[in-house]
């Protein structure tokens, strides 16, 4: 598997309109998903908890 995605990377940074800039999104791509793995899923529980306010905002100008 890893050898088709080493394939299918270099066909997209070889047949970029500017293969650089290819090259450098997916090195940001790999940092970001680095960095979000090292950070840690978020909590879980066993019910479902609102993260936003739902009272009084559709009201509000």
């Amino acid at each position: 598997e890893m050898g088709a995605d080493a394939v299918l990377v270099n066909t997209a940074i070889a047949t970029a309109a500017d293969p650089p800039a290819m090259a450098e999104a997916f090195r940001l791509a790999v940092e970001a998903g680095r960095t979000a793995y090292i950070s840690g899923p978020p909590a879980t529980g066993r019910k479902a908890s609102a993260s936003s306010p739902l009272t009084g905002f559709l009201r509000d100008e």
